[in-house]
């Protein structure tokens, strides 16, 4: 008798802790979704206050699930895996509170870009050596939490149970993929502001209107030194302070100088040519200790699409030329405006010290701290994925911390991820012409027709924007230097998967002249090299096929150069099941 009113009043004890710690899980888990739409808008307030009640909830169905009675109850058949489940969950949504978005609330909260350093100067490292902690504990106890959950048994719990098992794996394979990707960034950051030692980086300027691989000429550089948050300008040059035509030692593959010729390495400007930013960046480090004795640290990349994206959260620049430098003309007036001030091919340094001056203006406003923190987040991470915005370290461990990210500036070493197609394009016309170039291409697969082995097309296509009216009017600076007046080529690699192979190449639609070249191999892909010539206002359109083995393929994607006017992208790729 005495035994069944025992066994029933643990029962009844039970039933109402798993009803608490289901009214405190369900309220964690609506808590969750509310901050991360509060980060997402940054509304600092609101944040807190849901942290701190989220806090109480999942301490409260942590502890529901932690005392003697309930671990008991663990081993009871059907019922047992079912509360195994729940302390896994609860535990798990405890954990992150507590290690990870307790203490990131807390930085972002007390974060200010005006703060600093009493000694230096430069912005505060506070929030940078803080957040490398928190994303080191997110990286273990999202690890911990996934492992944990995955040795439940979905089978043999309610669908309930199941249900939040299944939604908390989910979130936190999508949280610690966000914490893989953050992680060297971070680093970054705080490498490039003097966290880790002084630091001296080259900033270099590419400019989008002689399109390479990467973006554009590099003309324009600034060197930079960081330490502990403060930063200053040391030196600036432009492509007429280095030798040209005698090649820095630099170990490049020779399928890089059969597809690009020795100017990837005998010319600082045409050092981008090759659509792999390491490449380009040892490069341009070469060029610098060897002409001007001058060893770097790093090399950092921006084209005038990132400083529009930067002008976004710093607003209006005033230039000393009298010029207001804005996110609507930046492009414009640096890829076009300033040849009509300079129209002359004697011009050429009074237009790269005009870029220097910009990029050095916006990189004051920047450094003081005046920007919007939300925008400037949101615009530099669209750099990073657009190209517009590249790091390279020379220093092999940082280096290897970019592995796999978009700042880095490389293709992927592999298709399981993503399938990815390159097309980049080079002005050879020694000309400023991509002001007025169009692009588009077309990529399609039939992954799921053929087993075994899917074929991917991709089609290119060149619009010269130029009107017969304009082309009369050209500043001598931007016309063709190479092939007379009014008639520009281009180059165009495409690159196809790794491991695949160049199966046709063929020209659509000519221009005044399109001519498919001999198939090469560079980066681990095989390549189709093309070179068009345009007269204003016409077209061209080339479709370069590439057959792949089917076993391991991530989604097809395409990626290229950062165009004045962003090329029109079109992706047709069947999911198969």
């Amino acid at each position: 008798m005495v035994a069944g009113i025992v066994v029933l009043c643990g029962a009844t004890w039970l039933a109402t802790r798993v009803l608490v710690v289901k009214t405190d899980l369900e309220a964690s888990q609506q808590l969750v979704t509310q901050m991360q739409a509060q980060a997402q808008d940054f509304d600092l307030v609101a944040l807190a206050a849901t942290r701190d009640e989220l806090e109480a909830r999942s301490s409260s169905a942590a502890n529901g699930t932690r005392d003697l009675t309930w671990r008991i109850a663990e081993f009871v058949p059907v019922v047992g895996g079912n509360l195994t489940a729940v302390r896994y969950v609860s535990e798990s949504i405890d954990d992150i509170v507590v290690q990870v978005a307790s203490p990131a609330v807390d930085v972002i909260s007390s974060f200010d870009l005006k703060t600093r350093d009493p000694e230096t100067g430069g912005f505060d490292l506070t929030p940078i050596v803080e957040a490398r902690k928190i994303v080191a504990s997110a990286d273990t106890v999202f690890s911990s939490s996934l492992k944990k959950l995955g040795t439940v048994n979905s089978g043999a719990t309610v669908a309930p149970v199941a249900a939040a098992v299944d939604k908390l794996s989910d979130l936190l394979s999508t949280a610690d993929g966000a914490v893989t990707e953050v992680a060297p960034l971070l680093d970054v950051a705080g490498s490039a502001l003097g966290a880790d030692g002084p630091r001296d980086y080259l900033l270099a300027f590419q400019n989008n209107a002689e399109s390479t691989a990467l973006g554009g000429s590099a003309a324009a550089y600034t060197l930079l030194h960081a330490e502990n948050g403060a930063i200053s300008v040391t030196a600036q040059a432009n492509s007429g302070d280095f030798v040209e035509g005698d090649p820095v030692d630099v170990g490049v593959d020779q399928s890089a100088l059969d597809l690009y010729s020795s100017f990837l390495i005998d010319h600082i400007n045409t050092s981008t040519s090759r659509p792999d930013f390491p490449t380009a960046a040892k490069t341009i480090s070469a060029f610098w200790e060897r002409d001007l004795g001058i060893s770097v640290d790093g090399v950092i990349s921006v084209d005038p699409i990132a400083l529009a994206l930067v002008l976004k959260a710093t607003g209006p620049v005033s230039l000393a030329s009298g010029d207001e430098l804005t996110d609507k003309n930046a492009v414009g007036l640096l890829t076009n405006g300033i040849y009509k001030r300079y129209p002359d091919n004697e011009d050429a340094p009074k237009a790269d010290a005009f870029f220097e001056a910009a990029a050095s203006s916006v990189l004051t406003k920047v450094t003081s701290g005046e920007f919007d923190l939300v925008t400037m987040l949101s615009s530099v991470s669209t750099g990073i994925e657009s190209g517009s915005i590249m790091m390279w370290n020379s220093d092999a461990e940082a280096q290897g911390r970019l592995d796999g990210t978009r700042i880095q500036g490389a293709l992927p070493i592999a298709n399981s991820e993503e399938t990815v197609v390159g097309v980049y394009y080079r002005d050879t016309s020694a000309s400023k012409i991509d002001y007025y170039l169009g692009t588009a291409t077309q990529t399609t697969s039939d992954r799921c027709s053929v087993p075994g082995s899917t074929t991917i097309t991709t089609s290119v296509t060149l619009t010269s924007r130029l009107t017969t009216e304009e082309a009369e009017d050209l500043p001598e600076y931007v016309n063709s230097k190479n092939f007379g007046p009014d008639m520009f080529r281009t180059e165009v690699f495409v690159y196809g998967p790794v491991g695949a192979t160049l199966t046709a190449a063929q020209v659509d639609a000519q221009g005044a002249s399109t001519r498919i070249k001999p198939g090469a191999t560079d980066l681990g892909r095989p390549v189709a090299p093309i070179e068009a010539d345009l007269a204003p206002g016409e077209s061209t359109t080339v479709s370069v096929t590439f057959t792949v083995d089917s076993a391991d393929l991530g989604p097809v994607a395409v990626r290229g150069t950062p165009m004045i006017h962003a090329t029109d992208v079109t992706v047709t790729d069947p999911q198969c099941g």
